[in-house]
């Protein structure tokens, strides 16, 4: 606005310094013309000239502007529909995020038919007909934007997400890897494409992603490790059904290099190990592990070992290779096997070991076998009815959901996630 004010105030100025130059001018001019002789003060000569230029200024800007009138017309309507049909646009998108789906319609229609640019229209369209369940249309428009360098990604992505409604999940990744290669380094589809390789039981392609995954940082690591461990322990599970034992004995180690303790590995690697001969290594990895996390393959896989047909002895072994303040599965799996064995004095050294918060529904149910052998029925009936409510036993649980499992799997059947159950 200052500007604005000084710049005027300039002219205006000028204005007068130029009538007062002229104003100020003395003498006549003479003008002789084809024999024609006329004479003029100078100052009214100068401010005719001045005022003709003026003049034929004005006329060449109204020409022009008449001129330029349906063009600038033409263009003012132009401005307007683009403001509308980008309004129609915003109001659209906001409309789509909220889910409601008339308007979202409604203004799609709207930006379609007043704007040029096909990339967010269609776009937009597009989550319209997705959103109102037409998917015929919703595929016509990711189609398109699929098919548009621009737009590429984003239609690859309409599609994944329509084949995914439809359970084509075959269709679903090759959308998905299409997506992929043109933004490699997307987070989001990073994760649900190591998903979607292991849902199809794609272990190597699934590495390959989660790897690639974990140089974006596009999964927490402590996750990358838990999820890369179980893979490699997959791969190498279908390895030794194809009868290839070191290509098996490499994707163990892999597993647990990614997770030292990860115990579908672990007893794994430990019975390739045994069947080669080699006892030093797998009493080494078994042991190593039966501290950190015990589980009642890994006591049996021990056996393997030892070889003891005596149980007293391989219990022993057990014991010593459990710390003073071993974890309460250690105590359970060895009283587990000392009352299998009717070792019942030692079987009640065990639990007594375990502390109160440490029962569960695993010790409870021990004890009343324990009483079972004393021939203590009335015992061994309350000890069945404190495991009714105890806390569960330790298990293979999904981290997700929560389901239980007896057996390790890759895949909750629940929840459909992958590499999410744990010993717990």
């Amino acid at each position: 606005m200052i500007i604005r004010l000084i710049w005027w105030s300039l002219k205006i100025i000028s204005i007068c310094i130029i009538v007062a130059f002229i104003a100020n001018q003395e003498g006549n001019s003479q003008i002789v013309w084809v024999g024609w002789k006329m004479e003029i003060p100078t100052s009214i000569l100068f401010g005719s000239f001045l005022l003709l230029i003026i003049i034929i200024l004005w006329l060449h800007n109204l020409w022009k502007l008449i001129i330029n009138l349906p063009t600038n017309i033409s263009k003012l309507v132009k401005e307007n529909r683009q403001k509308t049909g980008y309004n129609a646009l915003a109001y659209g998108l906001a409309a789509s995020s909220a889910g409601d789906i008339e308007s979202t319609q409604k203004y799609a229609a709207q930006a379609q038919r007043l704007l040029d640019n096909k990339d967010l229209t269609e776009m937009l369209s597009a989550h319209a007909a997705h959103l109102s369940g037409d998917k015929n249309a919703a595929f016509k428009y990711f189609n398109n934007l699929a098919n548009r360098s621009s737009t590429k990604f984003h239609g690859q992505l309409g599609l994944m997400r329509l084949a995914i409604e439809n359970n084509d999940h075959d269709e679903a990744l090759i959308r998905a890897r299409a997506a992929n290669s043109i933004q490699p380094r997307n987070p989001k589809l990073n994760s649900l494409l190591v998903m979607m390789e292991a849902k199809k039981e794609n272990f190597e392609e699934a590495i390959e992603v989660l790897q690639k995954g974990r140089r974006i940082g596009s999964i927490e690591e402590e996750k990358a490790q838990n999820l890369a461990a179980a893979l490699h322990t997959k791969i190498g599970m279908k390895k030794l059904e194809e009868n290839q034992l070191s290509e098996a004995e490499k994707s163990f180690a892999l597993a647990l290099r990614e997770k030292t303790d990860f115990i579908p590995a672990v007893i794994s690697l430990s019975k390739i190990f045994i069947g080669k001969d080699n006892q030093r290594k797998a009493l080494s990895l078994l042991s190593k592990v039966w501290k950190i996390k015990p589980h009642p393959e890994i006591a049996q896989t021990l056996k393997l070992i030892w070889k003891n047909e005596r149980a007293s002895v391989n219990i022993a072994n057990l014991i010593n290779l459990t710390e003073d303040n071993a974890n309460s599965q250690a105590r359970l799996i060895i009283a587990d096997e000392a009352i299998s064995a009717g070792l019942k004095g030692e079987a009640s050294d065990q639990l007594s070991k375990i502390s109160t918060e440490q029962h569960n529904k695993t010790y409870h149910q021990l004890m009343s076998r324990l009483a079972d052998q004393s021939n203590d029925k009335t015992k061994s009936n309350q000890e069945l009815e404190k495991a009714l409510e105890a806390n569960p036993s330790q298990a293979w649980v999904c981290s997700s959901c929560g389901f239980s499992y007896d057996f390790w799997s890759i895949k909750c059947s629940n929840c459909d996630n992958i590499g999410s159950i744990e010993w717990s």
